[in-house]
């Protein structure tokens, strides 16, 4: 790995940190939402808190349903009795694996980008065979649309334009667990190739507002993307990380704001928390991702706890024989197409795979410095 130590010093992190994500054009097929209707779900005004009362300033009480959260799954129920999804991934088999480490395994004998719909010159939508909307003829697969209002209360609306800078909600046709969803960050004009600060706080807020433990959102740095989308699904038990304990190596009283080592895993990886200025968590995170990228280093995020937690796995790119791992292999959960080598999976297979990726002990630390440097250079 070359360049990870330099990427630390003071210069290189301030012009890593001030970097502006770039942009490109939209595809056809997202041009043309312009003119759907859609259920459009906007957000209170109000910032985000701390986590105690970040769900009531969205418009959530304590022992109220989400209203995000049930017309999110009322949508996805009905692409289901309209058939589009390729398989019922609720009659996929899924299993503990024995060990300590309480991984889960799942097998999915229909799933398969392979026979998927290519995207011409738009490898992001290829990535794991996801996202193959290559024409708003398939519209159905927009479930909702979520944005910022300037109302001082969260309000949906039944039938509304898709507005600028909001999170398009699309059904997973190959789905990997229930609920599988990508969210896209919208702009009329063009959508952002990097992750930003307003992207990740737009998706931890989406996590608040739905106030369901089993949902969790992924992200997944690619080297060939394009252009930027998150992934969510509804987990009934908790994956592997969140069971690990942790060593917390940064922390601010004043800001709220933690970050540790989860220990005892076999990818290297950090988790962030923060109960108050929330906002300039996301902006710290941010940061700290655009440095990756820089250093070569590829990544993967968890969010997961009502948006209480966000993990960081960290990977080596471009691997000459290993495929890098999505962000919910790296949490814990594995898809598996073959019969066999699904009741073959073992602990320690899972754990091979998951170390064979791992960015090494040095470059950890180099990781380990940038967090520090880049909360202290934004105040935290």
């Amino acid at each position: 790995m070359v360049g990870v130590k330099q990427l630390v010093d003071d210069n290189l992190l301030a012009e890593c940190a001030n970097a502006i994500p770039k942009q490109s054009k939209l595809p056809q097929f997202l041009e043309e939402i312009a003119g759907v209707s859609v259920p459009l779900y906007c957000f209170g005004s109000q910032p985000l808190m701390d986590h105690e009362s970040f769900g009531e300033h969205l418009g959530i009480s304590k022992d109220e349903a989400s209203m995000l959260d049930t017309l999110l799954l009322a949508q996805w129920e009905d692409r289901t009795m309209k058939g589009i999804f390729r398989y019922d991934v609720t009659t996929n088999e899924i299993k503990a694996i024995e060990g300590r480490k309480k991984f889960l395994a799942q097998l999915n004998e229909a799933w398969n980008m392979d026979h998927l719909p290519k995207l011409e010159n738009n490898k992001a939508f290829q990535q794991e065979g996801v996202f193959e909307l290559n024409s708003m003829k398939q519209h159905d697969k927009l479930l909702l649309c979520v944005a910022s209002s300037e109302k001082s209360t969260p309000e949906l609306i039944a039938s509304a334009a898709v507005p600028n800078d909001a999170m398009l909600i699309f059904i997973n046709a190959s789905p990997v667990e229930y609920g599988h969803v990508l969210l896209v960050p919208y702009q009329t004009n063009s959508f952002y190739q990097f992750l930003d600060a307003s992207c990740l706080e737009m998706a931890v807020r989406i996590a608040v507002g739905i106030k369901n433990c089993c949902f969790r959102l992924f992200y997944n740095y690619s080297t060939d993307a394009s252009h930027l989308y998150f992934q969510a699904c509804y987990f009934s038990n908790p994956l592997a990380v969140e069971l690990m304990p942790v060593d917390t190596f940064y922390g601010n009283a004043q800001s709220g704001m933690r970050i540790s080592v989860v220990t005892d895993y076999p990818i290297k990886t950090l988790l962030f928390e923060s109960n108050q200025k929330f906002e300039k968590m996301m902006e710290v995170l941010a940061k700290i991702c655009s440095c990756l990228v820089e250093m070569r280093i590829s990544y993967n995020l968890l969010i997961s706890d009502r948006g209480k937690k966000i993990f960081l796995f960290l990977q080596l790119q471009e691997l000459e024989h290993t495929c890098s791992l999505s962000a919910w292999e790296c949490g814990g959960y594995f898809l598996f197409k073959s019969r066999t080598e699904f009741d073959l999976a073992t602990e320690k297979t899972m754990l091979k795979q998951l170390t064979v990726v791992s960015i090494h002990d040095e470059d950890f630390k180099a990781v380990k410095l940038l967090c520090c440097n880049t909360a202290r250079m934004l105040g935290f």
